[in-house]
């Protein structure tokens, strides 16, 4: 029995290592298989020292030129004539005005990394006696052109009615090409370039942008959302790349613009011994005030804090109130204003915008004087005290009036800045007041300040000379803030248009026309080729100043019938192309991420302009190790066979004793 465990165990133990010197080999011949990339550069010839001298016979005064992909590495050849102990090189990168290898020690006839673009080699030497020589060699590395590519452009975008779209993505170019990047179809989206760089230039950032989105961009009220399916689109003027993204815009219910009631004040006998007032409100889904659409309640409190039933509010807004002396006092009155909500909210509405496109109330509270007779309030004091002021554009200036209304009244405050509004103030008697007039502004100006109680009012005004301070580029001239950051993006250009036809039927005006077929002549186009097409550009900012604002008027290649296969880069059907003959209006144009293989790829998207491709690891097995891998197999075979015969040799020798 023990022999027979033994054997057993023996058994066990070949197998199991046959089987693990099966694994390792398989496992062992995994071979992957990648293939390379590229890139290129100009090469001058500086040579320092006198009697001592270095000589470098590579690099050369030359362009190398490199696939995408590669690692840029060069022979360094070099020899002195005064026997040198100590080598080193120093490699800049001119381009970006940057040194990536600073006195790097070497032995000479050896190779070394260079950059892209333009490089700079000096290379030094320096003899046990402290003598020293060096030489550079300017050369340029040249790689062919790659694609750009996007990312971080998500598939779902979500803004609310009511804000304005800032959706960011990135896009990396090896090449540190100037990028246009477009988004379609257009409006009420755009791109911005952020013009933010990192990584050596070749990261940068844009924007999807539009103005303040509106009732019309869902389609109206009630509508709930709209889906815009945009291409997002980047170029470098050779090679293109895509995106894809579905901006939902989400219907929101805008609150009411409920009016500013002011104090009020009324007598009760004489004149304005009435109270009569209708509330203003408008609201983009549910009209104004008489629409019969809103819901109006007030609530009203007394001097002491308790609520009284003085008057009521129709379902209109009218307060209609004549008082008795026994109800003289100052009272607080709130009046709110409920809407009636959308009727088809988007699902996502309460995630996205912060409401459920419910009704949604507004109040306005104000204070109402009953009195016997009316005194008039009055600012008993004021800052500054001077009414002349000289100051700079750019300063803040700050005012404040103190009040007294002999009626017990808090009278409100109206500040005006040339007579327009700028701030209300009430339920105090210190009110406050701070203004800028900002760059761009200079002259006589007015500000003032006016209070109420209702019917009977006082006032005080500052005159202001304003000094000029110059706006930072970009930035327009306006009061109160500093300016406003203008924001240009333009639809496209529109179908080219044959100037010499335009000019004949009174188009163009004869100096539009010699304008336009001067820029022609600059670009090699005759007066039959010579075009101009026009676009719409306009500030999403609203500045409402035209400061460098983009042209809105260009030539062009004029075409009779322009189309996607004229060979030319034009617009038509109410877009423009990409590239020539793709994107915009005719198919896409060729990309690293269209699933085809196009545009000089070694396989789909990759290889050629785009990503290098990169083989998935294959087990490769030769065929000396499957013959290993089968006489391994036959041994064992063989072993267990041999096993098995002893074991029923032994039992049949056991039987024959004990029989």
């Amino acid at each position: 029995m023990r022999k027979k465990v033994v054997l057993v165990l023996l058994c066990i133990f070949v197998i199991f290592t046959v089987l693990n010197c099966f694994m390792l080999i398989v496992f062992s011949m995994d071979k992957p298989f990648v293939t390379g990339r590229i890139t290129s550069g100009i090469l001058s010839l500086f040579i320092e020292g006198g009697e001592r001298n270095i000589y470098i016979y590579n690099p050369e005064n030359i362009t190398y030129n490199f696939n995408i992909g590669d690692n840029y590495t060069l022979d360094l050849n070099c020899s002195d004539d005064f026997d040198v102990d100590i080598w080193t090189y120093t490699l800049e990168d001119l381009r970006h005005s940057i040194t990536p290898y600073l006195n790097i020690g070497f032995n000479p006839n050896t190779t070394f990394n260079a950059v892209r673009w333009q490089n700079k080699l000096t290379v030094s030497g320096e003899d046990s006696s402290g003598n020293s020589a060096s030489k550079s060699v300017v050369f340029y590395v040249s790689v062919p052109n790659s694609a750009p590519n996007i990312s971080g452009v998500d598939s779902e975008i979500y803004v609310c009615e009511g804000d304005d779209l800032s959706s960011y993505f990135n896009v990396t170019d090896v090449d540190e090409d100037d990028l246009t990047s477009d988004v379609s179809p257009k409006n009420p989206f755009y791109t911005f370039p952020v013009f933010w760089h990192a990584d050596g230039l070749t990261f940068t950032s844009f924007e999807i942008i539009s103005g303040t989105l509106d009732k019309s961009h869902v389609d109206g009220i009630n509508s709930g959302w709209k889906v815009y399916e945009e291409t997002v689109s980047v170029h470098d003027g050779e090679y293109a790349d895509y995106a894809y993204t579905n901006i939902t815009v989400i219907e929101i219910n805008n609150a009411p613009d409920v009016a500013n009631i002011g104090v009020q004040t009324v007598q009760t006998k004489g004149d304005n011994s009435t109270f009569y007032k209708q509330v203003q409100v408008k609201d983009v889904e549910d009209g104004d005030q008489d629409s019969g659409n809103f819901g109006f309640n007030i609530t009203i409190l007394n001097s002491s804090g308790d609520s009284v039933n003085l008057f009521d509010i129709t379902q209109n807004g009218i307060m209609n109130f004549t008082p008795s002396s026994s109800q003289v006092g100052v009272y607080d009155i709130s009046v709110c204003v409920n809407d009636t909500g959308i009727d088809n909210p988007f699902d996502g509405i309460l995630g996205n915008c912060s409401q459920d496109g419910g009704e949604i109330s507004v109040c306005q509270d104000f204070v109402l004087t009953v009195t016997d007779e009316n005194r008039a309030p009055t600012i008993t004091n004021y800052y500054p005290a001077n009414l002349s002021l000289n100051v700079s554009g750019t300063d803040v200036l700050n005012f404040n009036i103190t009040e007294y209304d002999p009626d017990e009244t808090f009278p409100d405050a109206y500040w005006y800045v040339d007579d327009v509004l700028k701030e209300y103030d009430s339920g105090s008697l210190v009110d406050e007041f701070s203004y800028s007039f900002g760059c761009g502004v200079s002259g006589e100006h007015v500000i003032k300040v006016d209070i109420t109680d209702g019917l009977l009012n006082d006032s005080i005004e500052w005159g202001v000379n304003v000094g000029l301070v110059v706006c930072p580029v970009g930035v327009s001239p306006s009061g109160g803030g500093g300016g406003c950051s203008v924001l240009w993006s333009c639809d496209d250009w529109e179908t080219c248009q044959s100037a010499e036809k335009s000019l004949r039927m009174g188009i163009l005006s004869g100096e539009d026309y010699r304008i336009i077929r001067e820029k022609c002549l600059e670009n090699g186009l005759s007066d039959a080729e010579c075009g101009f097409q026009i676009r719409d550009c306009f500030d999403l900012n609203s500045c409402n100043i035209s400061w460098n604002k983009p042209v809105g008027v260009q030539s062009c290649y004029y075409i009779g019938i322009p189309s996607c296969s004229d060979g030319i880069k034009n617009c038509h059907d109410d877009a423009c192309e990409l590239l020539v003959d793709c994107g915009g209006p005719c198919l896409p144009c060729s990309s690293c991420s269209d699933g085809i293989q196009n545009q000089g790829e070694d396989d789909i998207d990759c290889g050629g302009p785009c990503p290098i491709c990169v083989e998935v690891p294959k087990k490769v097995l030769d065929l000396t190790k499957w013959v290993f891998v089968l006489v391994l197999m036959f041994l064992m075979i063989m072993i267990v066979i041999v096993l098995i015969k002893i074991i029923i040799a032994r039992r049949r020798l056991k039987k024959r004793k004990n029989g």
